[in-house]
């Protein structure tokens, strides 16, 4: 009972205080964030910016705000190469013991592809198909040729045109394409299989079969 009533009067001193100033409860409009791998982060609310520095696992901004007050985290830079979004980022002061936002990021991905030719069907008229392999880890395409036409089925034939892995690549990293054998009876040459991905979509691979 006694410790109870230590708690209720020291807390009545707090508010008897807040009072006497005739202020309000400040909050600091702050929270948590992932995977920010590079630069170039700011964030913004209420008019005031924050530069987030590559690596960071959390923020809080300077200014505090009052019980009650709105707060609304924006993104007013997107990190390099990157993007990110931010959950918990509106309420109001106070609703929560605490202001506890999550800015997740990811790095940004592209598609990689070209264009193929010379991928024909079988001298017997059945579909030959060429395989080729992103690295371990960075998906397949598959070309196929369709079936050759006969007196009673229309052509299928596509042995050129363009195509792309089903696997994105991130901004930064290698992508090195092989050709799977066997390629069915074709002789392939690949060119333009190996580079980095860096801010765009690559579509310069040439796949050439004979």
């Amino acid at each position: 009972m006694k410790f109870s009533l230590v708690r209720a009067v020291a807390a009545l001193a707090v508010v008897a205080t807040i009072a006497a100033c005739g202020g309000k409860q400040q909050f600091t409009v702050q929270g948590s964030i992932s995977s920010l791998n590079n630069s170039g982060l700011i964030l913004g609310n209420g008019g005031e910016q924050l530069s987030v520095a590559s690596g960071a696992t959390s923020f809080a901004f300077t200014k505090q705000i009052s019980y009650g007050t709105d707060y609304n985290i924006t993104i007013i830079k997107q990190p390099d190469h990157m993007t990110c979004a931010v959950s918990g980022a509106t309420g109001s002061a106070g609703y929560n013991v605490a202001i506890q936002a999550l800015v997740s990021c990811t790095q940004n991905s592209y598609s990689l592809g070209g264009q193929y030719s010379g991928i024909t069907p079988a001298a017997d008229g059945t579909a030959r198909t060429v395989t080729l392999l992103n690295g371990s880890t960075g998906g397949t395409a598959v070309l196929t040729s369709g079936v050759a036409a006969t007196s009673t089925t229309a052509s299928t034939l596509t042995p050129s045109g363009d195509f792309s892995f089903g696997t994105f690549v991130a901004d930064g990293q290698a992508y090195g394409v092989t050709i799977v054998p066997p390629t069915n009876g074709l002789t392939c040459t690949l060119t333009n299989g190996t580079g980095v991905m860096h801010d765009a979509a690559v579509t310069n691979l040439v796949l050439t079969c004979q």
